[in-house]
């Protein structure tokens, strides 16, 4: 929990807006793509005469429409939260929801809502709410609790509200709509939005189960580079015992022999931290993106829900893997039998009596010219 704490807190540095050096307030995207705070945005544009990007200075001949990134928002908002709770055990899998916005009544406009007539298309407050609960004629009226989208829940071609959503399509639909979308499936949009929670929740138990594969490869690793190590020492004793009995003929032969396996040694820990490295990065994007769903799943619109769509990364395709490792290589092999050799051959001859030694020697050497 505290790790996964640790890493959205690492984010940070990329949520900082370059204009006043702080987290995200209402961030914005412009049409190139960079995001600042809405307000850090409006003073910059208000004090130049020239309309371009804080960031990369593309200019704009006009004010370009300022879009909010809602799932920039939601990932400002998780990271806040787990960075200001006492209970961080509790914040790592389950989708903190966000409290809906305070509805005012649309008749006073003063007093907080306490339902919303779907069929009126406002909002009212206790008291005029009355002549919908006492007078018959709004019997037929529909009521829900107070809703602050009510025209994003209009259809805009037949100002009706979207009652169903069309699956073929990916949309929200009215009664009316129903008759061009007759050859589409359709449900209503919670049924759709419990469909889509489940698929999130399959997507992020993958990249949960994702990670920890890849942090207990990366465990492996640790222990994997570890053994190497050991390995290398053992058989650097061993080269040390053979090549003891002929040092002072053959030490340049030894340190050779030595640096092949250093060489092997080092190679193989390049090997594995080079893929710790890429393990790391894949575990970060797939945390970021863990961040992105859980931040999805704690919206409280449905409408902007059901439009926004996460993706998994590519590296959550592959499951990860621990290669193996050791010091056996040809060129370790054979500095290690040719040891053994040479301390065989010492040993015949200096089991020969002195005087016998350099005929011994002479025949050696011409079976090594042939």
């Amino acid at each position: 929990m505290a790790t996964d704490t640790a890493s959205l807190l690492g984010l940070e540095g990329e949520l900082t807006c370059s204009i006043c050096m702080c987290i995200f307030e209402n961030p914005v995207t412009l049409p190139c793509g960079h995001n600042f705070c809405q307000g850090c945005l409006d003073v910059a544009w208000k004090e130049n005469a020239l309309l371009a990007c804080p960031q990369c200075r593309h200019n704009y001949s006009s004010k370009p429409e300022l879009k909010k990134n809602t799932v920039l928002s939601a990932i400002v908002d998780t990271i806040k939260t787990k960075s200001s709770s006492s209970e961080s055990d509790h914040s790592n899998d389950v989708p903190v929801k966000q409290e809906p916005d305070v509805i005012k009544c649309d008749t006073c406009r003063e007093v907080n809502a306490v339902k919303t007539c779907l069929t009126c298309m406002a909002s009212f407050c206790e008291e005029h709410l009355k002549p919908h609960e006492e007078n018959p004629v709004f019997r037929a009226h529909q009521l829900t609790d107070p809703l602050g989208d009510l025209q994003e829940r209009i259809c805009q071609e037949h100002y009706k509200i979207k009652e169903f959503f069309c699956k073929e399509h990916e949309c929200c639909i009215c009664s009316t709509c129903l008759q061009a979308h007759r050859d589409c499936n359709y449900t209503t949009p919670q049924e759709r939005r419990e469909q889509k929670e489940s698929e999130i929740s399959g997507m992020l138990s993958l990249l949960q189960r994702k990670i920890d594969k890849n942090n207990i490869v990366m465990a492996q690793m640790g222990q994997q580079e570890l053994e190497l190590q050991d390995d290398a020492v053992a058989r650097k004793k061993m080269v040390n015992t053979k090549y003891q009995f002929i040092r002072e003929l053959i030490d340049r032969d030894e340190q050779d022999a030595l640096r092949a396996v250093d060489k092997e040694l080092e190679s193989g820990q390049t090997k594995l931290q080079s893929l710790t490295k890429t393990f790391c990065k894949n575990v970060k994007k797939m945390s970021q993106t863990k961040v992105e769903l859980n931040g999805l799943l704690s919206r409280a619109d449905s409408l902007s829900f059901l439009q926004a769509s996460v993706e998994l990364p590519f590296n959550a395709k592959f499951d990860p893997y621990c290669p193996r490792m050791n010091t056996d290589s040809e060129a370790v092999t054979a500095y290690q039998s040719s040891a053994v050799a040479i301390k065989q051959l010492l040993d015949k001859i200096l089991s020969v009596p002195a005087e016998n030694r350099i005929s011994l020697g002479r025949f050696t050497s011409r079976l090594s010219n042939t």
